[in-house]
């Protein structure tokens, strides 16, 4: 059909609706002063539901093998998808329009981008219809302007396209093989893909075109309506996203709880199958088959230690995006705060200034946390206040009972090698108290059978005795946890056990009232503490889940 015979469609945004093919969402492309945006379509018939349906299937299906692949077509209309380049420019999605592929009318397109964001990008069926409007627009506005795309968008994204075929042209006829929509991506990890629309890019743009350029009353008016919605869908989305942050966060510190517990586990395992073969090896003769299986046991172990240590360096990173992502949250929540959707180019108020420079101040604080971090992680973990130390095996008394010394390593003073004067350690293992010093388990007492147990809390710097649990009969293989500068152990009292917590200076706290078995690992999970009893041949296991706060009994499962 011949232009002349066309009808020319003002942009009416806030009365766009999908199911229509009679209004025109958007206008002309390079437009310049007061020049009105218009569409220039083939039909302005009501779209059957038949159209309707099939510009819905085809957004869809787009998405779903865009989820596969790198791109992804469909009844002539394809998908291509350039990621945000190193160089901190925006990637995109980019929307081609094949020769043999027509539309009578611009909702169409409409639909299939509404179709798709909503299914690639999760967003909600308006939110997802109102994103296609903005990215009509914004392509149109930008039509063939190669300058203004390879500013924003990375390398990759211009090298995919023709500067003669960016954007949507405003006529119908220009469609086919000369369309190349930009829909504007960046990373978002709290998406299912990883990927959003950089929504953020799409309504500063539009909304400063309309602000500046558009002349016409009506459409003006309409098109501020129209941008109520994006602000609308803009706050939603920082709520939902805070929600969603918050969801992964206690995931990843969950999966980071495990992973440290398991590592403590395994540096256990480690530690008893090394004293264990140190022990055959006495004999290598006799014990030749037995020392060849202890070896490979260590090995395994070395082995799962590190597959341990990369995923804890993944979660890591994890934590990293997600503080990342916090922060980009805090500075848009407030930023939309004191500001509208139409005073895109007005100065920030003292409000956000303040919040800014708040946010710098932390940004710094947290730079300075993560250098002192990352020199901690550059040392193993039996390093202490420059120390290197390692518990030496003096004796096994019996009963699984050991006697050992605790041995340190000066680097500064041309690795100077001195003892603890501290000589009654019973543990295989010491753990470091931050600000208090090294803790270990030790004894009074000659014989095995009388023995009384407690915490010895050493000095950081000799190892000489800095305080001691004297009250407490701590539990000979107690496990020794510290968290969040607490100390939680198996004590003994009146010939049964129970867990008990001390704080960072060995000043008893708290202990459960109900008792628990001697052979007990313990796991902290949010508010609760899970006991799981080792219990001997012939009995059930039991788990009994106590409350962190008070250490009271909330249940006892029994599998």
């Amino acid at each position: 059909m011949r232009i002349s015979r066309s009808i020319i469609i003002c942009l009416i945004v806030v009365g766009f609706s999908l199911t229509a093919q009679s209004k025109a969402p958007l206008g002309e492309s390079e437009i310049k002063g007061s020049k009105k945006i218009e569409f220039i379509n083939r039909s302005l018939r009501k779209a059957s539901d038949d159209i309707i349906q099939e510009n819905t299937e085809t957004g869809k299906k787009l998405a779903e093998t865009l989820a596969k692949e790198n791109s992804a077509t469909v009844d002539g209309v394809k998908i291509q998808r350039i990621l945000p380049g190193a160089d901190g420019k925006l990637g995109a999605d980019i929307l081609i329009i094949s020769e043999s592929q027509s539309f009578d009318h611009i909702n169409s397109i409409a639909r299939i981008l509404a179709s798709y964001i909503e299914k690639s990008f999760q967003y909600k069926v308006g939110n997802a219809e109102t994103l296609a409007q903005y990215i009509l627009y914004y392509n149109a506005t930008h039509r063939k302007d190669a300058k203004f795309f390879g500013k924003k968008y990375t390398s990759g994204v211009m090298e995919v396209t023709s500067p003669d075929k960016l954007g949507i042209d405003t006529v119908y006829k220009n469609w086919p093989g000369k369309t190349q929509i930009i829909i504007p991506i960046e990373g978002n990890i709290l998406k299912d893909n990883g990927k959003d629309v950089t929504t953020d890019e799409l309504e500063k743009d539009v909304n400063r075109t309309v602000k500046d350029k558009e002349k016409d009353p009506a459409t003006k008016q309409k098109m501020e309506d129209e941008a109520k919605k994006m602000d609308k869908l803009q706050t939603d989305k920082i709520k939902d996203e805070k929600k969603v942050l918050q969801d992964k966060k206690d995931e990843v510190s969950k999966e980071g709880k495990d992973l440290q517990d398991k590592k403590e586990a395994l540096k256990k395992q480690e530690a008893e199958a090394v004293a264990s073969l140190n022990e055959l090896k006495k004999d290598p003769v006799k014990n030749k088959a037995e020392i060849e299986k202890k070896t490979e046991e260590v090995k395994k172990i070395e082995q799962e230690k590190k597959q341990t240590d990369e995923k804890s360096q993944a979660v890591e990173a994890k934590k990293e995006e997600l503080n990342k992502k916090e922060e980009q949250l805090a500075k848009k929540e407030e930023a939309r705060t004191g500001t509208t959707t139409s005073s895109d180019g007005a100065k920030k108020d003292d409000t956000v200034q303040k919040v800014e420079a708040k946010v710098e101040e932390l940004k710094t604080e947290l730079a300075q946390t993560k250098e002192e971090l990352k020199k901690k992680e550059e040392q193993s973990d039996n390093v202490v206040n420059n120390k290197i130390l390692f518990m030496k095996f003096i004796k096994y008394d019996t009963d699984g009972h050991y006697s050992n010394e605790l041995w340190a390593i000066d680097p500064a003073k041309d690795d100077a090698l001195f003892k603890s004067p501290y000589n009654n350690i019973c543990s295989k293992e010491f753990k470091e108290i931050a600000n208090q010093g090294v803790l270990v388990l030790g004894y009074d007492g000659e014989k095995v059978e009388t023995r009384k147990h407690k915490l010895v809390l050493l000095d950081p710097d000799k190892l000489g005795v800095k305080k001691t649990s004297e009250s407490a009969d701590i539990f000979w293989r107690t496990p020794m946890i510290n968290r969040e500068d607490k100390i939680y152990v198996i004590e003994k009292v009146k010939d049964k056990y129970h867990v008990s917590r001390f704080k960072s200076d060995l000043t008893f706290e708290k202990r459960t009232e109900e008792p628990v078995e001697e052979n007990s690992e313990l796991t902290f999970f949010g508010d609760k503490i899970y006991v799981t009893g080792k219990p001997k041949e012939g009995d059930k296991t039991t788990i009994k889940v106590f409350k962190k706060e008070d250490l009271s009994l909330l249940k006892t499962i029994a599998p």
